[in-house]
């Protein structure tokens, strides 16, 4: 079974959380008129505060600010601190909203074509979404892909540091190109937020794991993810 995993099609992933799609959606609202995609300018700065239940509950705080936008592309910096110290990295946005430059897997930083659509633009009622996007690791040298699916569920309020919200809520599963001959594609699902009069997210949940596909009695699934990010901020640009 853990061997079937590892190359688990999307229509199966699909499938696997159908279950929670359905049941998360009967207590959300409509979501009315479909939600376009942000105009950013420089100078938008959001603030964050990230909570990672794998390590007690340590924090990092999470600043991102547009630092330019050129042809609809949104260059963004982020910033991050926590007790171990300051790392930053660069992201790049599309008009439609689509991740061209950023990280999601080992805090390296790729470019994706075509652009991962992590959100995708504009956002309809009730819609859905799929992806498979082909890439090459670095460290195997060899193709592999990163799988999407994602499921708009409506509107639902939401309070987190920067206030209340009339939120969009989403449910997303991400598939990582992190696979081994031991271990599974990292299976990652996230609950997300998404305010459009803040131009982002405004609470996002990811939670994250793999499977060992050695077999055998101390075949494990390895948790990975459990971080909580929630707005503390948002600042429009000029």
């Amino acid at each position: 079974m853990l061997t079937t995993l590892r190359s688990l099609p999307l229509s199966r992933l699909v499938a696997m959380f159908a279950a929670v799609f359905l049941c998360a959606c009967a207590a959300r609202q409509p979501l009315g008129e479909n939600v376009a995609p942000p105009h950013f300018v420089v100078g938008d700065r959001w603030e964050y505060r990230v909570t990672d239940g794998l390590r007690r509950g340590a924090t990092i705080r999470l600043d991102v600010q547009v630092i330019a936008v050129n042809a609809g592309i949104a260059t963004m910096h982020r910033v991050f601190v926590d007790s171990y110290g300051r790392s930053e990295q660069t992201e790049e946005i599309d008009a439609d909203g689509g991740l061209r430059v950023g990280a999601l897997r080992n805090d390296e930083v790729r470019r994706f074509s075509p652009p991962l659509k992590l959100l995708d633009f504009p956002i309809g009622q009730r819609g859905s979404w799929r992806q498979v996007v082909d890439t090459f690791r670095r460290d195997t040298q060899l193709k592999d892909d990163i799988r999407i699916y994602g499921e708009v569920q409506g509107r639902t309020p939401v309070t987190v540091p920067a206030g209340t919200y009339d939120a969009v809520a989403i449910y997303r599963i991400v598939q990582l190109d992190d696979d081994e001959f031991w271990r599974s594609k990292t299976t990652r699902r996230d609950s997300i937020r998404y305010a459009p009069e803040v131009k982002g997210v405004v609470r996002e949940v990811h939670d994250a794991e793999y499977f060992e596909l050695h077999g055998g009695p101390d075949s494990a699934t390895i948790r990975t993810e459990y971080t909580t990010t929630e707005l503390v901020s948002f600042t429009p640009g000029k």
